[in-house]
């Protein structure tokens, strides 16, 4: 693994990287607003007709950094409303803060859809969650890691107990409110052995009838590169399951540690299964730029597994995460086929 720049070590430093994002979120976002009208008639002009591709980025631009600014200042009115961070470890603050993650997680995904020309569909065969709950949700694309958030605190009115890439932590609003509560964010999705493990599990124990957790177990999006190094890592260690990934046409092999660390910290927690599909053509930067339009709607689905059918025994876990994401690859290509 390549030892990180001098730099990002230094914005490792939670004060000394808040100096410098917020700041540049506050000066992007009212530089960006004051000069819309002239970017968008220059990306308009440039553009030519439809799709509008430079004029659907600056509004993605633009836009964005208003909702992030807006989340920032929220974030301060909260850490006023719940004593200047003097509480910041009583249940009762994370609660006060879920309203706030609900409306900036669902804005912004609701905007992201806007500028994209499509729509959401949010769909659950689930009925009423009672009880703990962990989130297993599938990763597509750039645009799509605040879905489960949205899912948990404004569909289900959650507080959601996060285990994110530590990358996150440059969006102001999530780094500010993230650190408020337990929540864990990592370098990189931990194996065999990882200390993370052990947080991970700590973190689940936070989990109660009117909180969740929630875990990308994918560790990433897929891509033609990830998909065959995930493979080889398989063929080493469990050759048998990466048979059976290989046939995987969407989704990646899930790496199930971090996974079955939640669940042995919450036994007695269902499984909210978080998929969604529409937003895999934005996995790239390069994508992102080629093309801002979406051919069809985006779809976000859920379903529980009650908790005494998932595995306690790490072996036995293995196996059930790798049918269950076999279960989600057939999703997928059920609702590419329509």
């Amino acid at each position: 693994m390549p030892t990180p720049s001098r730099f990002v070590q230094l914005l490792e430093r939670r004060y000394l990287r808040r100096a410098i994002t917020l700041p540049l979120t506050a000066v992007g976002a009212i530089v960006s607003l004051t000069l819309a009208p002239l970017t968008l008639t220059v990306a308009a002009v440039l553009d030519r007709g439809r799709p509008w591709q430079r004029v659907r980025l600056v509004a993605l631009v633009t836009g964005g950094l208003f909702i992030e600014l807006l989340g920032v200042l929220g974030s301060f009115l909260m850490w006023i409303l719940t004593g200047f961070g003097l509480f910041r470890n009583q249940e009762w603050t994370w609660r006060m803060h879920r309203p706030l993650m609900a409306v900036y997680t669902s804005t912004l995904i609701w905007f992201i859809a806007r500028v994209l020309g499509t729509h959401v569909e949010w769909r659950s065969r689930d009925q009423q969650l009672d009880g703990p709950v962990i989130l297993f949700a599938r990763h597509t694309s750039f645009f799509d890691a605040l879905i489960p958030a949205t899912v948990l605190a404004r569909h289900h009115r959650r507080v959601p107990h996060h285990v994110l890439t530590a990358g996150l932590r440059y969006m102001p609003c999530i780094d500010l409110v993230g650190h408020r509560f337990p929540n864990r964010f990592i370098r990189r999705t931990p194996g065999d052995g990882s200390v993370e493990l052990g947080e991970i599990k700590r973190l689940a124990g936070f989990v109660h009838d009117r909180s969740a957790a929630l875990i990308f177990p994918e560790g990433t999006f897929r891509d033609p590169r990830r998909f065959e190094r995930s493979l080889r890592r398989l063929r080493r260690r469990h050759p048998d399951l990466a048979n059976q990934a290989a046939t995987f046409k969407h989704v990646l092999p899930p790496r199930p540690q971090g996974s079955f660390a939640l669940t042995q910290g919450a036994p007695d927690a269902d499984i909210l299964v978080c998929v969604n599909t529409g937003l895999e053509p934005f996995s790239t930067l390069d994508e992102i730029k080629t093309s801002l339009v979406a051919d069809r709607p985006i779809i976000v689905e859920t379903w529980t597994i009650p908790a005494a059918e998932v595995p306690d025994t790490a072996e036995a876990f293995n196996v059930w995460m790798m049918e269950l994401y076999a279960q989600i690859d057939a999703w997928v290509s059920k609702q590419l086929a329509v």
